[in-house]
């Protein structure tokens, strides 16, 4: 596996990009941005200082994660969405949030 970040992407070279992770199209990842293995960054999606994205996690076209925000593994947040400082994003079952 290996890590795929098309030219236009902007990677800071504090960020940590995991195996198998896709960084889009004139996507921005500032600096100490964790991406989580097999993440897709789509097109124009900026990952602010700070953020999380767990593994597996897809972020949308143009949307904007906060500084420090934390992306659960798997979760899909949708195109043109802000997530704010501090959230968490995570799943929620019957028996809350997993």
């Amino acid at each position: 596996m290996s890590v795929h970040i098309h030219p236009s992407a902007e990677v800071s070279e504090t960020a940590r990009v995991h195996e198998g992770a896709w960084v889009y199209e004139g996507a921005v990842v500032c600096e100490g941005t964790v991406i989580g293995e097999g993440v897709r960054v789509y097109a124009d999606a900026y990952l602010c200082a700070g953020a999380f994205v767990g593994a597996g996690a897809r972020v949308g076209e143009g949307t904007v994660i906060g500084s420090g925000a934390v992306i659960d593994n798997g979760m899909i947040v949708a195109a043109d969405a802000v997530v704010p400082c501090p959230a968490f994003i995570a799943a929620i079952t019957g028996g809350g949030v997993t």
